[in-house]
Formats: structure tokens, C-alpha cells, sequence
């Protein structure tokens, strides 16, 4: 007769958890978060289309077409030739629509990246040091977000050269005076605790104290707010291109490709159509995928647990439905163990068999 049980080593100690650590329990949690795959998926297939461009693209982005215009001089409908059309000029819109996906990945992911080291330079450096340098570095922030983001880039991009380097440095100034703000409010908090306060004791430097020991706590929270800022970026390069005042033509961005074709909207809303869905996919695929990171580092959130007693009924309800296999074929996801945010252990099933 065959009998199932748990083993003793099944129920893991809280120490040998900690060794699954936060990062990997928070991967846990957001694998299985099929809403945040879906908001993956299209992220994954952005940077596959920048980055292969010149490979997948059937023409170059700028070249002119002698059959890219109708006899009449139209753009050519979506046809197997042109599998989005042409633009007024007799471009392949495919091509311009890939090699416009590249400029502005650059454009999103170079603003996040500097917005991140901003805010993470001036929220910290404020709260660690405290005193004038902290009053003067956040009412610099305010006075930056005292600024709608638009109209301060549009000012800004008025007495500049716009260019790909020229639009991520101002949406990432606008975007870092916010997360400093993010940080600030935590990194104040954490000057308090006691292993900050050990460490001030000890002598340790602020530098050190805010690199060691600041900036890992608060990392969560940059991940974060930067791939929820990368959605903003999308929309403001797309709208300083569409205005006149990002990336300039013959140059393929999103935003001036909406520009050149809105004139066409009757003849062919395929210029504005495709580039439009391109901008929307992109930016509810970073959204997703930052509420998806978001909940997947939240320490607050209830997570289930489920006990020895409740492996071992249904382990041996598997048994009763279909013996030896049903029983091994529980899912790990649902016998999982998490012991606050910071660990998460399978539980391994073993059988034995007596005769």
C-alpha cells in the first residue's frame, strides 16, 4: 500500500528562505502576473523592432521609392509590396515605422536613465546631509515641477538644438525632480533607522552610508517610477516631434510621422493609424509593465501561505483523485511559502512506497 507524506526537510527555516532573496521573490511574483507578461510581451517586441530595424526593414527609412506613389502621386495603401503603405513621399512607412521605434527607445530609456541618477543623487544627498543643502536641493525640484513638462522642453528645446541627446536630457531633468521627490520621502525615513545610525556611530562616511545602505532600499522604488516614466517619455517625445520641436524630418520618429500624415487623414489615415497604435502599445506595455513591477516589490501586499497540514491534505486528496501521479502533479505555485517580501521557498513533496 502507498503512502504519501511530507518530508521533515519539507517546512524550510526562515534563514535557508532568505537565501531565494527579494529580488528573485519579486520575479516570482511577476511571472505569474499574467497581465504584467502581457505588458512584457509588447516592451520585448519594441526593443526587438529598435534593435533589428536595419535586419527586419524591407527599405531604407528615407529612400523615395519610384513605386511608392500612385500614378495620381498618392501614397500607396497597405498592399503586399508595402505592408503598411507609403507616405506622401513614396516611403515605406514598415521601414520609417522600425527605424522610428529606434530614436525613440534611445530618447525614453536615455531620459529614464538620467532621471533616475537625478533623483536619486538629489533625493539622497538631501535627506542624508540635511541642513541648507537640503532646503536648496528640494526647492530646486519645486521650482522645476512648478513647470508643466511640455511647455518647460518646449522652452527649453526653443533656445537648443534639438536632437536625440538634447530631448533626453530635458525630459530627464523634468522626470528626476520628481523621483527626488520619491526618494527624499523614504530616504528621510531610512537616516533614522537603527543600521543608518549604527553606521554614523561607526564613522562611516555619508557617501558610503548613502550608497550601502540608502540606495538599496530605494531601489525598488526608481525600477519603479522608471519604467512608469518611460510611458511618459513616450508620449512627450512623440509630442515635441509632432509640433515641430523634437526630432526633425527626414529623421523617423513616431510623433513627426503623425505630423506628415495628418494632412492625408481621408485620403490615407494609415500614415496617422499605424504610428498612433505604435505610441499606444508601447506606452500601455510600460505601464503594465511598471504596475506589475510595482505590486511584485510591494512589501504590503498579502501574499498566500498555505501550511504543512494544508500540503499534506492535498497531497493526499491528489491521491484519492487519481493515485500516484495526481498527487505529484500539484502545482509548486501553490505550495509555495513566502515569509514577508523578502523570501520565498518551495516546498518539496516526497513519497514513499511500502509493500
Amino acid at each position: 500500500m502507498a503512502v504519501g507524506a511530507v518530508s521533515a526537510g519539507a517546512i524550510v527555516q526562515p534563514e535557508l528562505m532568505a537565501e531565494r532573496g527579494y529580488w528573485r521573490a519579486a520575479w516570482f511574483e511577476l511571472r505569474h502576473d499574467r497581465l504584467a507578461m502581457v505588458g512584457l510581451f509588447f516592451v520585448v517586441l519594441l526593443i526587438a523592432a529598435a534593435i533589428f530595424a536595419p535586419l527586419i526593414a524591407p527599405y531604407p527609412p528615407n529612400l523615395q521609392l519610384a513605386s511608392g506613389l500612385t500614378a495620381a502621386g498618392n501614397p500607396r495603401p497597405p498592399s503586399a509590396q508595402f505592408l503598411l503603405g507609403t507616405d506622401p513621399l513614396g516611403r515605406d512607412e514598415l521601414s520609417r515605422l522600425l527605424f522610428g521605434a529606434r530614436i525613440s527607445l534611445v530618447v525614453r530609456l536615455g531620459s529614464a536613465c538620467i532621471g533616475g541618477i537625478l533623483g536619486l543623487a538629489i533625493g539622497g544627498v538631501a535627506a542624508l546631509f540635511g541642513g541648507l543643502l537640503d532646503k536648496a536641493l528640494m526647492r530646486l525640484a519645486d521650482v522645476i515641477l512648478s513647470f508643466p513638462i511640455l511647455l518647460l522642453a518646449a522652452a527649453l528645446l526653443a533656445v537648443t538644438q534639438a536632437g536625440v541627446l538634447t530631448i533626453s536630457i530635458i525630459v530627464g531633468i523634468g522626470f528626476g525632480a520628481y523621483l527626488a521627490r520619491v526618494v527624499y520621502s523614504q530616504a528621510v525615513t531610512l537616516r533614522e533607522r537603527d543600521f543608518v545610525l549604527a553606521a554614523r556611530t561607526s564613522a562611516v562616511s555619508r557617501g558610503r552610508i548613502l550608497l550601502h545602505h540608502i540606495v538599496p532600499h530605494v531601489m525598488p522604488s526608481i525600477i519603479v517610477f522608471g519604467t512608469l516614466g518611460v510611458a511618459t517619455a513616450i508620449q512627450l517625445e512623440a509630442a515635441l516631434s509632432y509640433v515641430g520641436l523634437g526630432i526633425h524630418p527626414p529623421t523617423a520618429s513616431w510623433g513627426n510621422m503623425i505630423a506628415d500624415g495628418q494632412n492625408y487623414m481621408t485620403t490615407a489615415p494609415w500614415l496617422v493609424l499605424f504610428p498612433g497604435l505604435a505610441i499606444m502599445f508601447a506606452m500601455l506595455g510600460f505601464s503594465i509593465v511598471g504596475d506589475g513591477i510595482r505590486d511584485a516589490l510591494d512589501p504590503t501586499l498579502e501574499r498566500t501561505v498555505m501550511d504543512s497540514a494544508s500540503v499534506s491534505a492535498r497531497w493526499a486528496a491528489g491521491r484519492r483523485a487519481g493515485g500516484f501521479s495526481a498527487a505529484r502533479e500539484i502545482d509548486a505555485a501553490e505550495v509555495d511559502f513566502e515569509l514577508g517580501p523578502y523570501a520565498i521557498a518551495l516546498v518539496d513533496l516526497e513519497t514513499s512506497e511500502d509493500v
